[in-house]
């Protein structure tokens, strides 16, 4: 279910403590300020973020009650028909406008054996309850149907029922006429959908299993996604010596601040631009031996020497021709740095990583950000991160590398959580190898078509 989170600034830790547990129980969650857009006016991506969910999550507490900010998210919710349930943390004596909003939505109160893990049940059982009365409506399912007439409502007449249950079915049928066309439409264009599953290509000796994020307008073509994260590699590779080593000089205690030239940044911990990337060389290439210019990806010039991928075969040397000839080539634009040029570059790729405002396809296809590595990612894997990063603290899901340069950095990009810390999206050096790659690429549908029929 799409998830609202409703709470005072106040209760920030507590609200990203429930949405955690909320995502990592398989729902979705838009909670503030992690999901305000940047360059989007909040309030409007506040009312945006209301209108698109399932329900609302009110965290009670003195200083929700006491906020408009809260108040203004309940009174459009409530106005929009979408179910609030309120969860009590604390003792509060309601204000007027907010018990009036509240009255007849569902309370539930803090228990302390169950604490917030009392939220995730409700809302699990609100989604059981929510698809069986539709598979009860879609079966006829008997519901009783009423007429209201200003503040009473009467069980409608025999004939009244029977009119009313034959629009319906006429109603059903052309429905089904239409799904039937639109399906036969789809049909001829790959069945392909958003938020389906495709397969295409083999990585580590495995079918690639890939999710489609988004579809031109015309649908001849599909963005795809890999359901999960393949490999775990450093985004760009050192140029010195070793990484955060050159000439001798150790710059591990260095914080960016302290390098005066962005050039040796660089140098040392790997450059943030997408076009000159090591992983955008490794990605779009079908070679057995890979051609890299500038940093190499050695073990030598990774932060703890591991997961070098310099004798790798390339990511799309486990594809069919057949298979590289129904990916299209994408131009991609990405924001350069300081070295490069603050301004966006333009590359053209088959292969690439997602940026910020391509991540919102995800949510648009209702394909949660979340994911977990292959099992072939975690044996390939030697740095064991994913342990001490996911397993030991009870998730399975991982971070995966966007192409979204830190702003105003040479060395460090926009990475996913895992959904732990209540940060959706944080960043990392790219040089630090061990955390995971989602390729995406763009797919022409109907050569999707024919692989799928052969």
């Amino acid at each position: 279910m799409h998830v609202f989170i409703s709470h005072s600034s106040n209760d920030a830790a507590c609200a990203q403590e429930v949405c955690a547990l909320l995502e990592n129980g398989g729902h979705r969650c838009f909670i503030a300020p992690r999901d305000i857009r940047s360059g989007r006016e909040y309030a409007e991506e506040l009312i945006l973020g209301i209108e698109r969910s399932d329900v609302i999550v009110l965290l009670m507490t003195n200083a929700a009650n006491r906020s408009p900010h809260v108040l203004r998210e309940v009174e459009h919710a409530a106005s929009s028909g979408i179910p609030i349930m309120v969860y009590q943390l604390e003792d509060v004596e309601l204000t007027k406008s907010m018990e009036y909003f509240l009255m007849t939505n569902q309370w539930v109160n803090r228990n302390p054996e169950e604490g917030i893990r009392k939220i995730l049940k409700c809302v699990n059982d609100m989604q059981t309850e929510t698809h069986k009365n539709i598979t009860q409506e879609l079966e006829g399912g008997g519901a009783e149907v009423t007429a209201v007439s200003g503040e009473k409502s009467r069980t409608a007449k025999p004939f009244q029922r029977k009119l009313l249950i034959a629009a319906l079915c006429v109603f059903a049928v052309l429905m089904a006429a239409v799904i039937y066309y639109m399906n036969g439409m789809r049909r001829v264009q790959g069945d392909i959908a958003l938020g389906s599953t495709v397969t295409l290509g083999t990585y580590n000796g495995e079918p690639v299993s890939w999710r489609v994020i988004h579809l031109s307008e015309d649908e001849s073509k599909a963005v795809l996604i890999t359901e999960q994260i393949v490999t775990m590699k450093a985004y760009d590779a050192a140029q010195s010596e070793r990484y955060n080593m050159d000439q001798g000089v150790d710059y591990w205690k260095y914080t960016s601040d302290d390098f005066a030239d962005k050039a040796i940044e660089a140098k040392v911990r790997g450059n943030n631009a997408w076009r000159s990337s090591c992983i955008r060389t490794w990605l779009n290439s079908d070679e057995q031996v890979v051609s890299y210019e500038g940093g190499v990806p050695s073990g030598r010039v990774m932060s703890d020497m591991k997961n070098a991928y310099d004798h790798e075969a390339g990511f799309l040397y486990g594809f069919t021709q057949q298979e590289r000839d129904a990916i299209v080539v994408t131009q991609v634009k990405s924001k350069g740095n300081v070295l490069s040029g603050d301004s966006a570059r333009a590359t053209d790729d088959k292969v690439f990583l997602l940026d910020m405002e391509e991540l919102e396809w995800l949510r648009e296809a209702d394909v949660s950000i979340l994911a977990k590595p292959t099992d072939a990612a975690v044996r390939q894997d030697a740095t064991q991160w994913y342990r001490a990063y996911a397993l030991d603290l009870g998730t399975e899901y991982y971070f995966w590398w966007l192409r979204e340069p830190v702003e105003g950095s040479v060395s460090q990009c926009r990475i996913v959580s895992n959904g732990v810390s209540g940060e959706a999206v944080t960043a990392q050096t790219v040089g630090v190898e061990g955390f995971g790659i989602r390729p995406a690429v763009t797919v022409d549908v109907d050569a999707l078509a024919e692989l799928t029929e052969r």
